[in-house]
């Protein structure tokens, strides 16, 4: 199943993309825009909150899915590709969050971390 819970504008040449998803029990990976992991071992799961004012909650649940919820939207499109119960290949659920013309994501805060995107060359 797959929701569509904002879309902006087309994204310039700066409002790079950017996939967050779960691996493993215990890490929330993002790629694109931001590439980093982040530890979570709370059994509720961990708040992600962007620079855009998206706020996520992801959960690795008892089944063995992580499940990535929207708390917040913020400028970002936010597509959420779930994953299907009890697949051991596609474990976790997909966000893509696609930043509105102008307004790069620049920093991800995950509970108590804090990811931010590297100076442009």
């Amino acid at each position: 199943m797959t929701t569509l819970l904002h879309q902006p504008g087309q994204p310039g040449q700066t409002e790079v993309p950017m996939k967050i998803s779960g691996a493993s029990d215990d890490l929330v990976e993002l790629d694109g825009a931001i590439c980093e992991e982040f530890q979570v071992y709370d059994s509720d799961g961990a708040l992600l909150g962007c620079s855009d004012g998206t706020l996520l909650r992801i959960v690795y649940t008892p089944q063995g899915t992580w499940r990535i919820t929207p708390v917040a939207a913020g400028s970002a499109g936010l597509h959420i590709d779930q994953a299907p119960e009890d697949d051991e290949v596609r474990y976790s659920d997909i966000a893509t969050l696609t930043p509105a013309a102008g307004q790069p994501i620049v920093w991800v805060v995950c509970g108590g971390q804090m990811a931010k995107a590297k100076a442009a060359k």
